[in-house]
This record gives structure tokens, sequence and C-alpha cells, in this order.
């Protein structure tokens, strides 16, 4: 009972925000509607049922005066049938397509934000693919919804109304046997509940097993499409470097895993639509061999024996609605877990208190970027560097330097503001703008002019702002392609690419610029160049960089050295710095 009523309030924790959200009267709206509808599809049913009664009792008679408007009144049923059966599609579909665009916003927005999508890798390493789980479970998470929340009101009203109808039955028709009446009031009811809810037990017992075998499923699939898609975005590489076999044998490990889950899956689904056919067969039997004696003895008419068969199968179809969508119901609760699981990881990384992210990110009370006691520190927890107080003025040029390893790339995610594994302070100015040239280059989906506008919308932008940014980086003959769709990263040179990255920072004009490896495939010559287009254009911006010291040394005001452990250490260029520069502290 405790886990039941866990999952229902996993489930309301999903489910009521968007009942609640700026959408929530089109949602209330369609889904009052598809209530109304199933409400329609029950008294169908019920009409049927009577309709069964009068029918063949007119058949048994014979009477063709009696028959003749029962087929003009079954016209009607099935013209009420089809109007609630696609009043009841339509208004779910409706729903679910808004419900799951709201949903999927709120999901992307959440995870795609504050740097959560990149620092969630290293919180929670348990919550895999969750672009997936937004794609794919927030879609079976409403689907099964839909279908598991109709079919159970449902059942509820077939069970109200159909459960009168067979009391009314079971007052009229006796039960004898070995020449003793022994029925009672409702038996016909409590008979169906005792053939649901035994087949609902052993269908239990069957099926329990279906809960984390199916959780287990949707973590394999999404596991080998991301492998799949891995090799797909580096194709290069991988080609390059001949490495077709070991991402074949990664792509046949991950799919036997995915083969031996299916496999267990089928297995214990076998047994469970096995027992489940056999199952609907009996039911259907089941209530004629209940009536037949009554009926043999002349006791009831044929058309209350039909209709005492077809009340007891929706009766006892209510009362095993479990049974008949079990499976679904594994898998509706292996989605809710993993949908909760990702809302959980999202709340995990924003925690301030976690052990081991300390770093704090505070508003600076002047202009200047400062930062204080700062320890950066693995994901493992093993501290990485150790830096010194540093206050970097607007215009300030600091080139950080170290070996392989000792923290260059984490200090400038900290100073960005996604790296918190460690302790200290980050203080920037309220409004600061910053830009990020990444040593791992991106481009996202769509045209150049994006690409180029990156990380802002491309409307933001006039085309003659794009060229002159485009032209002074010295991409100014892709101009003519700005409106091409292409997967930018395999068509451009890494050269192109870098490029492109300048003429970015040449259109957001950002008062931080953390450049990493910016300028790492080009010859010393063009990296210099670049660098004091760079500084002319922006003068006013603050520059930290992490590239080549030979060749960028002189053109820093200072030099930040990082010895991993050891106490770092800030010292000026030993290139002249320019009029008006900033002293170092």
């Amino acid at each position: 009972m405790h886990r039941l009523i866990l999952a229902m309030r996993t489930f309301l924790v999903l489910a009521l925000p968007y009942f609640r959200s700026d959408d929530r009267w089109p949602g209330r709206a369609l889904l009052t509607g598809v209530i109304a509808a199933e409400f329609g599809l029950v008294y169908v049913a019920v009409e049927v049922a009577r309709w069964n009664a009068r029918f063949f009792n007119a058949l048994e008679q014979r009477s063709w005066e009696l028959m003749t408007p029962e087929l003009f009144n079954f016209g009607l049923i099935v013209i009420g049938a089809v109007l609630a059966g696609m009043a009841q599609y339509y208004f779910g579909q409706a729903l679910t397509i808004r419900w799951r665009q709201w949903m999927t916003a709120r999901y992307v927005g959440i995870w795609m934000a504050e740097g959560r999508h990149y620092r969630q890798g290293f919180v929670d390493r348990s919550v895999d693919n969750i672009h997936l789980r937004i794609a794919n479970d927030v879609f079976l998470f409403i689907q099964r919804t839909h279908e598991l929340g109709t079919g159970l009101l449902g059942s509820l009203i077939a069970l109200l109304s159909f459960a009168y109808m067979l009391w009314g039955i079971s007052a009229i028709m006796p039960l004898p046997l070995f020449g003793v009446d022994l029925s009672f009031p409702g038996y016909l009811i409590a008979l169906a509940l005792a053939f649901a809810a035994t087949g609902t037990l052993i269908g239990h017992w069957i099926g329990k097993p279906l809960i984390p075998l199916q959780f287990d499923r949707q973590r394999y699939e999404s596991d080998f499409r991301f492998a799949i898609a891995r090799v797909t975005d580096n194709a290069e590489p991988v080609a390059l470097m001949g490495g077709e076999a070991v991402e074949r044998a990664e792509l046949r490990r991950r799919f036997a895993a995915l083969v031996v889950n299916w496999v267990d899956l089928i297995k214990r689904e076998t047994k469970l639509v096995g027992f489940s056919a056999g199952y609907a067969q009996v039911s259907v039997a089941v209530p004629t061999l209940i009536g037949m004696p009554a009926y043999l003895a002349g006791a009831i008419p044929l058309g209350t024996l039909i209709q005492g068969g077809l009340a007891f199968n929706r009766v006892e179809g209510a009362f095993g609605f479990f049974l008949a969508m079990y499976r679904k119901i594994a898998e509706w609760k292996a989605v809710i877990d993993r949908l909760a699981q990702f809302e959980a990881a999202m709340v995990e990384v924003d925690r301030t208190d976690r052990p081991g992210m300390a770093i704090r990110l505070t508003a600076s009370p002047d202009n200047h970027v400062a930062v204080s006691n700062l320890v950066l520190r693995a994901v493992n927890d093993g501290d990485v560097a150790r830096v010194p107080d540093l206050r970097l003025a607007p215009g300030d040029r600091v080139l950080v330097n170290g070996p392989s390893g000792s923290g260059k790339s984490c200090l400038l995610r900290a100073i960005a503001g996604i790296w918190r594994f460690g302790e200290g302070t980050v203080s920037r100015p309220p409004g600061l703008r910053v830009l990020a040239l990444p040593q791992r280059r991106y481009f996202p989906l769509g045209t150049l002019r994006q690409a180029l506008a990156y990380p802002t919308p491309a409307e933001q932008f006039t085309d003659a702002e794009i060229s002159a940014a485009m032209e002074t980086a010295g991409v100014g003959r892709l101009a003519h392609r700005l409106e091409e769709e292409a997967d930018w990263s395999m068509v451009l040179s890494g050269g192109e690419q870098q490029r492109i990255g300048f003429a970015r920072v040449l259109l957001h004009r950002p008062d931080l610029i953390l450049l990493d490896e910016a300028v790492s495939t080009f010859e010393d010559a063009d990296a210099r160049d670049l660098y004091r287009m760079l500084f002319e254009k922006l003068p006013q911006a603050t520059v930290i960089s992490v590239g080549r010291s030979a060749v960028l040394a002189g053109l820093h005001r200072r030099i930040f050295d990082l010895a991993g452990l050891a106490q770092a250490s800030l010292r000026p260029s030993p290139a002249a710095a320019p009029a008006g520069a900033p002293a170092a502290p």
C-alpha cells in the first residue's frame, strides 16, 4: 500500500503542474471533453445491453413487430457510438499535444538553463540520456496516462452502471444447483468480483517483474540510440583514426544488453499474455454458464440471459481493469520513475550545500572581476589547483599558463559560473556580459547566420553587422552562404570554425571574453593577428586566455601561472603593457 501511495504521489507531482499552468484552461476544457466522451461511451454500452435484452426477447418470440423498432434504435445507438468515439479520440489527442508541448518546454527550460545540462553529468551520472527522457518518456507518460486514465474512468462508470443492472437481474434470476436455489441479493456482482479478483491476483503475481524490466528497457534503448548518435556526430575522427571496429564492438555490446533485457521481457510478457488470453475466453463463457440453468428451467427469457452475460462481463471487466492493462501499467510506472529521477536530478544540481561544490558566484561591488581563495577541485573531490586572489579591471588581459591538468580550463569554467567543484568565491559585476570560446568548438543546428549569432537568435543582428564581423574575422568569403543550412562542424575547416568564433565575439561585444585554445589551429603570425584585431576592436573588454605561451605572452598584460597544487603566481607580461593598462595587484 505504501508503494502504491508513493507512486500516486509521484504521478500527481508530475501531472498536476500542467493543469495549474498558463495553459490550464484549455487543458481543463479538453480534459472535461475526454471525461464527457467517456461517459457517453459507457452510456452507449448500457443502451447496447438493454437493446440486446429487447431484441433477443423479440427474436425468441419470433415477433417482427417487436424487432422493427429495435432495428431503428440500433441505428441510433451506432450513431451515438460513432460520435462519442470521435469526441473521445479528438479531445484526448488534442490534450496530449498541448500537454506534451507544455511539459517538453518546461523540461527543456529546466535542463537547458544555468548550465544544468553541463553540471548534471558530474553531479548524478545515474540519470542517463536525459535528452531521450525528454523526447520519449514525456510522450509515453502522457500517452499512457491518457490511456490508463480513460480506461480507469470508463471502468468505474461501467461498474456503477452495470452493477445496478446486474443487481436487478440477480433478483429475477435464480441459481438452481442440485435442486437448491443458491441465489442471494446481488450474487452476480459478488461472483463477478470474485472472478476478477482471482484473475487480477494471478496476473499481478505473473507480471510483477515487468516494472523493473520496463525501466531497464527504456535505459538500454536510450543507451543504444545515444551511442549511434555519438558515432554520427564524431564521424570524421572515427573515420580518420579507423576506429570503426571499436565503435562496432561498443554498439554490439550495448545492443546485446538491450537484447538480453528484451528476451527477459518477452518471456515474462508471454506468460502474462497467455494467462490473459485464457482468462478472457473463460470470462466470456462464465456468465452464460451461470445463467444457463435458470434459462433452461424457463425462469428467464433469452434476452435476460444475454443482457445478464453482457452486464456480468462489463462488471467483471471493470474489476479486472488492472489485469487487462498490466503491461501498460508496468511501462507507465517505469516512465514515471524515469521522469521523477530527472526532476530529482535537476534539484540536486542546484543544491548549494552539496559536499565538494562550494564555489560561490557573487555580485562584485565595483566593475571588476575577482577571484578570492579559490580552490579548484575535480569531480572525484581531488584538488586540482589553488588560485591566489585575482582582480581584473575592464580592458585587462591575462594569459593563463600551466601544464596539462593544472586546472586552466576549470578556472575559466569557474569564472564563467558553470564549475562549482571546489571552494572560494568568484565575483562579477551585475549584468556582466560574458562570452566564451571553448576548446571544443560548437555550432548549432540551422543556418550559418545562426551559427555566427550563437548564443543569441540571429534576428538580433543586421546583415551589415554580420558581414562586417565576418570580414574582420577573415571569413568574409562565406557571406554568400549565410542562409544555407548544414552541419557546420563538418563543413568548415578548423581554422574557419575558430574565425567564426572570433566573429561571434565581435558581434556580441561582451564585457568578459574567455578564450580556451581559441587559436590552436593557426600559425603563430595568424594567431597574433587575430588577437591584435580583437584587442583593437574591443579595447574595454576583459580577456582571459588559455593558449600557447610563446605566441600569446607578449599580447597580454599579465601572465597567470597555474602550478597545480603548488601556489600559483601572477606576473606582468614580458612585453610592455599599453599605456593606461591596469597594474597587477
